[in-house]
């Protein structure tokens, strides 16, 4: 079935990895899984340094239609954020914003990351937000409400804490999980889906950090119906990325037959 994926990485990690050239990595990757959209953020901007690493992305995204981007943006630098933002948003192959406030050392409920929220809320209507756990994902909440014209992506739902994000996506329309993690958590798909439904659910790999079967195999594990699995694998993020729905391969329902 063909993915889009949310959340993904490009670049070089303190971690082993392959060798080979990011972005064939990421491609090989995208072949492999059937990802049809790949959206990423760069690794270095987040370990280092942040212009030259949405710098590195963006020129080495140019030629690949496949490979969309994140504009990564630090609390700790507000008006270089800004800049960021107007710098890289208006190009067709950068979607949204990310944030990553433990790597940034600025926590959710820092004064600072509601004056950097301001901020992406007047520019975007998509952010992926590294969200480990439900004091995070209150404060998404928060936020969510107070920008309804803003989409967020709790990455990694939450963590352990997967329960309590799926209330909140429940309760908030702007509001989405991607399950990405290093540890599945058996049952917590499922309960998710419960709790939400699959409309709020959409695919994220954190590829190439980790590798994206893990998360596959965390849907694959939980039974998902085909209209379940083409709405998190596809349909969802398509929605929240301006992308047009695959008609043709979506599941009809019972009784219907495609024209």
């Amino acid at each position: 079935m063909k993915k889009i994926d949310v959340h993904a990485h490009y670049g070089v990690w303190t971690s082993p990895i392959p060798s080979a050239n990011p972005v064939d990595r990421l491609l090989r990757l995208c072949e492999r899984e059937q990802i049809e959209y790949m959206v990423c953020s760069s690794a270095l901007a987040l370990l280092y340094d942040m212009q030259a690493g949405n710098a590195e992305m963006a020129e080495a995204f140019q030629p690949h239609e496949q490979l969309l981007g994140y504009v990564y943006v630090n609390a700790n630098f507000l008006d270089e954020s800004v800049a960021e933002m107007e710098a890289y948003l208006p190009l067709d192959d950068f979607v949204g914003i990310k944030i990553h406030p433990r790597l940034s050392g600025v926590a959710c409920d820092d004064p600072r990351m509601a004056d950097l929220f301001a901020e992406v809320a007047a520019r975007s209507s998509l952010l992926l937000m590294h969200t480990v756990d439900r004091y995070a994902a209150h404060q998404m909440a928060e936020f969510s409400r107070q920008y309804p014209g803003l989409n967020i992506i709790l990455g990694h739902s939450g963590h352990t804490d997967a329960n309590e994000a799926a209330r909140l996506a429940a309760e908030t329309p702007n509001i989405y999980l991607d399950f990405c993690c290093e540890w599945p958590g058996s049952g917590k798909v499922e309960r998710a889906l419960q709790i939400c439904g699959a409309e709020k659910i959409v695919f994220g790999s954190d590829a190439d950090l980790l590798e994206p079967a893990f998360t596959r195999g965390m849907f694959e594990g939980a039974d998902l119906t085909p209209q379940q699995a083409q709405l998190i694998y596809r349909d969802n993020a398509a929605g929240l990325l301006g992308i047009p729905t695959d008609t043709a391969n979506s599941p009809q329902p019972q009784g219907t037959q495609q024209g």
